[in-house]
């Protein structure tokens, strides 16, 4: 009965991500219930992936998500106004990826990429940090602690989010080139390459600046979080933070907020 009751439960999760679209369009004027499906599909779908499970289905499954993102935003150039106080502010794996990607696109969309664009911004924002689990195989939802990953090596994980990205049979160098680079700074003390300015993808650099973006806004053991604009402030003005990021791209980010 157990098993059936299981079994049940993957079958109906399944659906829910094939149709997700669709599941989407329904409720276009509910944005906050969007939310709750995007975090509830991204979810099972993480779990899916940190278990190394593989699948065609789960790929699809990643690839319905970024497309529902995509429709959402080009659909809507408020959404992220709309639904911004209803994000999780605790750091779990899953959400961050979620967040990036919302962030991402939307900052895209901001500076015109087409939908294909935006869709490979989407994708590679969902598999940035796939690879803290080669670092910690116990990652899965628990909140994440920086100081423990740094001690770990984390400036390991944007190759070993690129094998997965290999093992799951995605070789759009676009997408790759992105993950592989979403932690180089523009005045070169990023990592894992030191690049400078032009050398940074746009890709990289959009998502540099969410990625840091999203961390800055959720909390941490050490300190508590930023407010969004205090995140913007702090990464346009701060001294530790200036010359890092295209300050272009984080002036018309700071567009979504005002």
């Amino acid at each position: 009965m157990k098993k059936s009751l299981e079994k049940s439960k993957i079958i109906k999760k399944t659906v829910a991500c094939i149709h997700l679209e669709e599941l989407i369009k329904v409720n276009a004027q509910n944005t906050i219930a969007n939310l709750h499906l995007l975090y509830t599909i991204n979810r099972e779908n993480f779990i899916a992936l940190l278990r190394e499970q593989y699948t065609p289905e789960v790929l699809k499954c990643t690839h319905n998500i970024a497309q529902a993102i995509v429709y959402l935003i080009t659909h809507n150039k408020n959404f992220l106004r709309e639904t911004i106080e209803n994000f999780s502010n605790q750091y779990h794996l899953d959400f961050h990826s979620l967040h990036v990607a919302i962030y991402a696109v939307n900052l895209g969309n901001l500076l015109n990429l087409e939908k294909n664009k935006l869709l490979e911004l989407a994708i590679a924002s969902l598999f940035i940090d796939i690879g803290l689990k080669m670092i910690d195989e116990n990652i899965t939802h628990e909140v994440l602690s920086l100081d423990t990953l740094t001690k770990q090596n984390i400036h390991l994980h944007p190759q070993y989010s690129i094998d997965i990205l290999a093992h799951n049979h995605i070789h759009n160098p676009y997408i790759i080139e992105a993950v592989l680079h979403h932690h180089e700074r523009y005045d070169g003390s990023g990592y894992p390459n030191a690049l400078q300015k032009r050398e940074i993808s746009q890709y990289a650099a959009i998502l540099g600046i969410c990625d840091t973006f999203d961390a800055l806004t959720n909390e941490r053991p050490y300190r508590k979080q930023f407010t969004y604009f205090e995140a913007l402030d702090f990464m346009l003005n701060h001294t530790s933070m200036q010359g890092k990021f295209n300050t272009q791209y984080l002036k018309i980010f700071l567009k979504s907020f005002t």
